[in-house]
């Protein structure tokens, strides 16, 4: 032992003499010396999540597997769990990078189920170029999330009144987790990712700003899950550039284009496809700002072409530091203007891509003269609306008013948006259409939406009188503190009615083929600065008349059991149609476990349920488990 102590220690000091006495060597290497300028600086991000889920049913809808017990791991929403960037920037000021995207569905041990980390989503790379005629920043690779123009590629964004208790896997973390209700009662803005307000494209994309004279231009093209043909590898592309020019700091001006085209069929002889050629203009006078897009389009397919259609959005708006800041908006969109990748619903053509099996599903919006909130255009339709915000002290008050109109007749249905349960009724049966034990509703991501069919039609099958649309939001968010804790309120209404006459309000009564009135309710509080306690609780009625869907209970049902049990006969009616009450209630809690690490827990009751359609009755609690890590 005393002889190999001895040797280590010779050796150790032999090794430290000759790091003093012999000059530093580079290792040796194979390949040749380069004389370019070294990269400067990488730099890696991302982040990685995992989702646990469990459910419970005590009633089930019984043509749709009937499961009453579901545990699962992972996004069924197809989120990449992973995400690692790498970004670089060499000394001769070129930038380059990386996003890697890793998704697992952790189906378990079963090799039929069991899916492998894939690339899914993709591998992207991005270069920038500075020249002296301007900063180019070409893109291509996997998915990249793009936006352009509201007519042009655009996702639909609302006026952000909503519930925040559930989250969405790209929402940020915050330095605290307070913050984030904070933030929703300071701004009104939920920080929803990259994703929020733009569209998925796989292709190439480029963007050049400071050009001469100010302008700047960008562009895409490539392949969009909103144009895909009947078979994936078969010509189907869309492509769009944008010119803009900043004339000065309150004026800019910007030409918009876009052209998508399909093949429908397997043989490449018939094909769908449509242009679009818009202008924007954006003005800005002392607190008044002034944004107008004018355009005009043309959709033809094997079975129709609508020949060349007009578009136009319109809003003017004030600067939050007015008095009573408001938001005004006029649109009107004709039939024949047709985009989907745009920021609004389509309704003339209902089916603009084919159904293919896991993949068309995941893409469907509500066609079908569609009930939507404040904020959501649609074609075949013209309309305006009013959104205003006070503030009074700790409490802030916004809302709006809108009122819309059929431009032609259309299909003899419609379609409404669950404002309750939406969510939780889309993680039963995930983007799936026509399900349910009526084959009312659709799934499409984190969302349900219902159709409504009616009776009084046409010769022609279209329904026998243009639609009115009426809606009215309100939201009161409140805060304060509790024992020296933050604490918020969030309280959201929301009536929607379609009828066959030009109304000034939302109707409730026979003359509504759908009425429907929600109430959310969110409260959150700071246990301490790492622990925030949130409670939901959620309502929504929907009541049909005659004209529409009737249901298999022969017996009548009342509008409202407590109004009927008060003798209150003014205030409720029996009906036979849609008379369905949806309601959630939740708790929960977001825990900060280091700098970069939070978990999140989800624990909510809920209940669709309609008594004149018998089957139309679930109810059931669900469980989930967030945690997200971010490097």
């Amino acid at each position: 032992m005393r002889v190999i102590i001895r040797f280590v220690f010779i050796l150790s000091i032999g090794t430290y003499a000759a790091q003093e006495t012999l000059p530093q060597q580079n290792p040796f290497s194979s390949n040749s010396l380069s004389f370019k300028n070294p990269t400067s600086a990488i730099h890696f991000s991302g982040f990685y999540r995992f989702l646990g889920f469990v459910r419970n049913q005590q009633e089930t809808f019984p043509n749709n597997s009937g499961k009453t017990t579901v545990i699962s791991s992972g996004d069924a929403y197809r989120e990449p769990m992973f995400l690692l960037k790498l970004n670089g920037k060499t000394r001769d000021n070129i930038t380059f990078g990386a996003d890697l995207m890793l998704n697992s569905l952790y189906k378990g041990p079963n090799p039929v189920n069991t899916k492998a980390l894939t690339l899914d989503l993709g591998l992207n790379f991005t270069t920038s170029i500075s020249t002296k005629f301007g900063t180019f920043n070409f893109k291509s690779g996997g998915v990249s999330w793009y936006r352009q123009s509201r007519l042009t590629v655009w996702g639909n964004r609302s006026l952000n009144r909503m519930s925040i208790f559930e989250r969405r896997p790209q929402t940020p973390l915050n330095r605290i987790p307070i913050n984030r209700y904070s933030k929703y009662y300071n701004s009104g803005l939920v920080d929803e990712g990259i994703r929020y307000g733009s569209r998925a494209f796989q292709g190439i994309f480029l963007q050049g700003s400071k050009l001469p004279l100010n302008f700047s231009v960008k562009g895409v093209i490539g392949k969009s899950n909103f144009n895909r043909s009947l078979l994936e590898n078969s010509d189907n592309f869309t492509g769009c550039f944008q010119l803009k020019n900043t004339i000065n700091p309150s004026l800019k001006i910007a030409y918009n284009y876009l052209s998508s085209w399909a093949d429908t069929d397997s043989v490449i002889d018939d094909k769908r496809n449509y242009f679009i050629h818009t202008l924007e203009l954006d003005k800005k006078w002392n607190k008044i700002q002034v944004q107008m897009e004018l355009g005009f389009g043309n959709y033809s397919d094997p079975l129709r072409a609508l020949g060349y259609g007009e578009a136009i959005l319109l809003n003017v708006k004030t600067e939050k530091s007015t008095k009573v800041p408001l938001n005004i908006q006029l649109y009107r969109i004709s039939p024949q203007f047709v985009n989907v990748t745009g920021n609004f619903l389509n309704t003339s053509v209902l089916e603009v891509f084919p159904n293919v099996a896991g993949i068309g599903t995941t893409v469907r919006t509500p066609y079908q003269s569609p009930m939507v909130g404040l904020g959501f255009p649609v074609n075949n339709r013209q309309g305006a609306s009013i959104n205003a915000d006070i503030n009074l002290g700790k409490l802030k008050l916004n809302g709006g008013i809108g009122v819309f109109a059929e431009i032609d007749t259309s299909y003899a249905a419609l379609s409404y948006i669950h404002n309750v349960n939406s969510q939780t009724l889309s993680r039963i049966y995930l983007f799936a259409q026509n399900w349910g034990p009526y084959n009312a509703l659709n799934s499409t991501y984190r969302g349900v939406f219902e159709n409504v069919n009616i009776s009084d039609t046409s010769a022609s099958g279209l329904a026998n009188f243009k639609k009115f649309f009426n809606t009215i939001e309100f939201q009161a968010k409140y805060a304060n503190k509790l024992f020296g804790k933050k604490y918020y309120i969030f309280a959201l209404t929301r009536l929607n009615s379609c009828q066959k006459d030009l109304k000034a309000l939302p109707q409730i009564g026979n003359q509504a083929l759908i009425s429907q009135l929600s109430q959310e309710l969110d409260f959150s509080i700071e246990l301490n600065e790492k622990t925030v306690f949130v409670f939901s609780y959620g309502i929504e009625k929907i009541i049909g008349n005659t004209s529409t869907d009737l249901g298999d209970n022969p017996d009548a049902t009342p509008t409202n059991i407590f109004f009927e049990r008060l003798g209150w006969a003014n205030l409720y009616r029996y009906t036979n149609s849609r008379n369905q009450k949806n309601t959630l209630l939740g708790v929960g809690l977001d825990y900060k476990i280091g700098q970069n690490v939070m978990v999140f827990f989800r624990y909510n009751q809920y209940r669709y349920f309609d008594p004149n359609f018998i089957e139309n009755h679930l109810k059931g609690w669900e469980t989930m488990l967030e945690l997200k890590i971010n490097f």
